[in-house]
C-alpha cells in the first residue's frame, strides 16, 4: 500500500491547514497560499470541539486531560464539548473534568434524541465523578440540545477555523449534516461545516480493513459522514490506540483529587496487571493538536468505506479528502508523550 505523508506546506503550527487545501489535487498556487497563511496562523490557537461518549471507556477522560493541557499552554481554545449519548450523568463528568482544569464555562452539549445504539452502553465512572468532584451541571436533562449548540457555535467562528475531534459515535455529527437553517445560520448543517470547519479528527474504524465499535454502534451515522462531510477527514484505527498503553502513571503521579486518574481507577477495562488501557481517544486529539510531527505518517491515497452494518474498508479506486495515521516511531515513545499530558496538573495549580 502506497504511504503518503501530507506536504509540509500544508503542516502550519503543528496541524494541518486543511482547510485552504480542499483536496489532494489542488494546484501549487493553492500550497503555496496555504504556506503564506503560517506567520498568522502560528499565533493562533486551534479552535477544538470535542465530541466524546464519556463514561465508556477512560480514554475519553484522558482525551479531555490532553485538550486541556493545550489549553493551558495556549495552543487550544477549546469551544465546546458534546456527549452524543442518553446518559444523563454524561454532561456533569464533562463539566467535572472542565471545572477540575480552570474552565468551568465551556458550554456543553447532549443528544437529545431517540436513536437505540447498536450495543451495550456503560456508565464507568460518570456518576462517580459527579458524585466526588466540584462541578455545576448536575443532569444532562439540563444541558442545551448538541445540534443546536454545535450550529451556534460555527455560525459565529471565522471560515474553516474549528477542528472537530470525535472519539465516539458519529451520531452528532451526522444529524448536524442534516440540519437545516435556523436562527444562528441560514445555512444547512453540511453547507455550514463547510464553511466553518477546517478538518473532522475522528477515532474509528480499522485499517486496512475493520469492524470498530465507534462506528458499528451508530453505522448509518458513521456511513453518512464517510461519504457527505465535506472538509478533510484523519481517522485514527484502532490498530493505532491498541498499540499505545497509557493510564499507569496516573495512579501514581497525577494529583489524587484529579477525576482522570479518578475515571481509570478500578475501571474494569484497565488490565488488572499492567495498569494500562489501550489510547485510542488520546491519538486522535494529539494529531488534531500537532499534526503528524513524528509520530505519524498519513495514509491519504483512497477514501474509508463504511458498510450498512459499520465495517470499513480503505479503498484506493476513488481518492478522496479521507486520511488514516499510522505509527511512525516506537508505540512508548508515543505513549510518553500522551501520559505526560495525562498526568499533568491543571495550569491554575502548577507552582
Amino acid at each position: 500500500m502506497k504511504k503518503i505523508t501530507l506536504p509540509v506546506s500544508l503542516i502550519i503550527c503543528g496541524s494541518i491547514l486543511l482547510g485552504s487545501c480542499q483536496s489532494k489535487s489542488n494546484s501549487s498556487a493553492t500550497e503555496n497560499n496555504a504556506t503564506s497563511n503560517s506567520a498568522t496562523s502560528a499565533t493562533k490557537p486551534i479552535k477544538i470541539i470535542l465530541d466524546s461518549d464519556i463514561g465508556q471507556d477512560c480514554d475519553d477522560a484522558a482525551a479531555m486531560a490532553i485538550m486541556h493541557q493545550f489549553a493551558d499552554k495556549g495552543e487550544v481554545e477549546i469551544l465546546a464539548t458534546m456527549f452524543p449519548m442518553q446518559d444523563p450523568m454524561g454532561a456533569p463528568a464533562m463539566d467535572v473534568i472542565n471545572t477540575y482544569y480552570g474552565r468551568p464555562d465551556i458550554p456543553i452539549g447532549t443528544y437529545k434524541g431517540n436513536f437505540k445504539y447498536r450495543g451495550e452502553l456503560w456508565d464507568h465512572y460518570n456518576t462517580k465523578l459527579a458524585n466526588k468532584f466540584p462541578h455545576d451541571l448536575k443532569t444532562g436533562k439540563d444541558a442545551p440540545d448538541a445540534i443546536a449548540l454545535y450550529r451556534q457555535i460555527l455560525a459565529k467562528q471565522e471560515d474553516t477555523s474549528v477542528v472537530i475531534v470525535a472519539v465516539g459515535p458519529e451520531r452528532l455529527l451526522a444529524d448536524l449534516l442534516k440540519s437545516g437553517p435556523d436562527d444562528y445560520s441560514q445555512l444547512s448543517g453540511r453547507d455550514l461545516v463547510k464553511q466553518k470547519v477546517k478538518m473532522l479528527s475522528v477515532m474509528g474504524a480499522g485499517f486496512p480493513k475493520g469492524d470498530e465499535w465507534n462506528i458499528k454502534i451508530a453505522p448509518d451515522a458513521s456511513k453518512l459522514v464517510a461519504e457527505t462531510w465535506p472538509t478533510p477527514i484523519v481517522y485514527s484505527g484502532n490498530e493505532i490506540g491498541q498499540a499505545i498503553r497509557t493510564g499507569r502513571r496516573l495512579l501514581t503521579e497525577a494529583p489524587e483529587n484529579s477525576p482522570v486518574r479518578a475515571s481509570f481507577e478500578n475501571h474494569p477495562f484497565v488490565d488488572s496487571v499492567t495498569k494500562d488501557r489501550q489510547s485510542w481517544d488520546q491519538t486522535a486529539m494529539l494529531f488534531a493538536v500537532q499534526g503528524t510531527q513524528n509520530n505519524w505518517k498519513l495514509e491519504s491515497n483512497g477514501f474509508n468505506n463504511i458498510d450498512e452494518t459499520g465495517k470499513n474498508e480503505w479503498r484506493q479506486n476513488t481518492d478522496k479528502d479521507h486520511s488514516y495515521l499510522i505509527l511512525n516511531r516506537p508505540a512508548a515513545e508515543v505513549a510518553k508523550v500522551i501520559e505526560d499530558l495525562m498526568v499533568a496538573p491543571p495550569a491554575s495549580t502548577k507552582k
